[in-house]
């Protein structure tokens, strides 16, 4: 695919950093920023701020202009088991119907001090815009003690209903951290029993959810097969109803006899779903973005690229990474611009050497980039206003 240097009008240029974290009290860690665009083009900014005592609250912010500027912060959730990482990335769904849910993970038995293995996949909804919510529930109505469910991911289906893909424990079982994937969904709001999709997946690899233009369901998840660790897809074209059977996006024949705690991230574009994921294999090793088709759009070639991710206005869209500096050991944001079938080299952003978990947002001629930073020893979320 052709490569260009320049794209007048789509590379991101620094424009100014907004001199303030998410969170202005200094005891407080702030972590995990996650973009989301509701259907009516309201703008929800998330993340997790952990307290001094070990205790994690899920905030979340509205922007009504696009993104210029961001209401106060509203607390979702607050637990010593929630939790919200790159794996198992909390998320606000927006409702045609104006309702707000919230799916992310927590352990209700952990106490203040006292670490906990284990969790599930829970939920909240807020019928107020963020203002209040409900008290969280579990999303999988298996009773079964002891099971854990996640690396899950959440949409908005084409009916307005919520959809939950998760890796479950297989009950039973005596292999290390064997798990299947599932799905759960509601039906007026209320989620039913889960379905099961594929019985041998890969067991720590987080899932990718699209609803496309054409109101398909996709879910996008690392297989199994006698430990080659490629990606699969499935899909519904009745609401979940029913699931095409899995098939290999593109073949990299990654064999390893170990999960690689690395998924997918799909997004559309000019009519085209588009996976981001990390392969391991020797002959074209690192992180790419494939058509759902099986073809390659690109790869950065970067030995150090990691926690990608992609994101798109419709007419550009931006493929992101991080990678680390090899003289500071520190990372750093860096992108590709992709304009029709034009993909431009690889850029650096201008953020804070060390930056990392990054989330971006479009809004007219330009965008916005959260991501965490250390500020004086401690993890803040910050943001970065680009022009296009």
């Amino acid at each position: 695919m052709k490569k260009i240097t320049l794209l007048i009008g789509l590379i991101l240029s620094v424009q100014t950093l907004i001199a303030q974290n998410i969170s202005t009290d200094p005891a407080v860690q702030s972590s995990t920023p996650n973009f989301v665009t509701l259907p009516k083009g309201d703008v929800v900014l998330s993340w997790s701020e952990k307290a001094s005592d070990g205790k994690t609250a899920f905030c979340m912010a509205v922007s009504k202009d696009k993104g210029s500027t961001f209401s106060n912060k509203k607390i979702i959730t607050s637990s010593y088991g929630f939790g919200n990482n790159r794996l198992m990335k909390a998320k606000v769904l927006g409702k045609k119907d104006g309702s707000l849910v919230a799916v992310f993970m927590d352990n209700p038995a952990a106490q203040p001090g006292k670490p906990s293995r284990g969790g599930q996949v829970y939920f909240a909804v807020s019928k107020d815009q963020g203002n209040t919510w409900s008290a969280p529930e579990a999303v999988d109505q298996d009773p079964t003690p002891g099971l854990m469910r996640g690396f899950f991911d959440a949409v908005v289906m084409a009916n307005d209903e919520i959809a939950v893909v998760y890796l479950k424990d297989v009950k039973g079982s005596t292999k290390h951290e064997e798990r299947d994937l599932r799905i759960s969904m509601t039906k007026n709001g209320k989620f039913q029993a889960e379905k099961l999709l594929d019985a041998v997946v890969c067991d720590c690899c987080n899932i990718g959810m699209l609803v496309d233009s054409k109101g398909v369901l996709n879910v996008y998840y690392r297989d199994n097969n006698d430990d080659i660790r490629d990606f699969s897809h499935i899909s519904s074209k009745d609401n979940g109803v029913t699931f095409t059977s899995g098939k290999n996006i593109y073949k990299d024949n990654w064999q390893i006899a170990g999960c690689p705690h690395n998924g997918a991230f799909p997004v559309e574009y000019k009519g085209q779903n588009l996976v981001a994921y990390f392969t391991g294999a020797e002959t074209d090793r690192g992180v790419k973005l494939v058509s759902e088709q099986g073809k390659k759009i690109t790869t950065p070639n970067e030995a150090s690229a990691k926690n990608f991710g992609v994101s798109s206005d419709g007419q550009k869209l931006v493929f992101f990474w991080e990678q680390t500096n090899a003289q500071t050991n520190q990372t750093n944001l860096a992108y590709q611009v992709i304009s029709g079938s034009n993909v431009s080299a690889n850029k650096l952003m201008t953020t804070p050497a060390g930056a990392a978990n990054a989330s971006i947002y479009f809004y007219g001629n330009a965008a916005k980039v959260a991501y965490e930073v250390k500020v004086d020893g401690k993890t803040k979320v910050e943001l970065l206003n680009y022009e296009l």
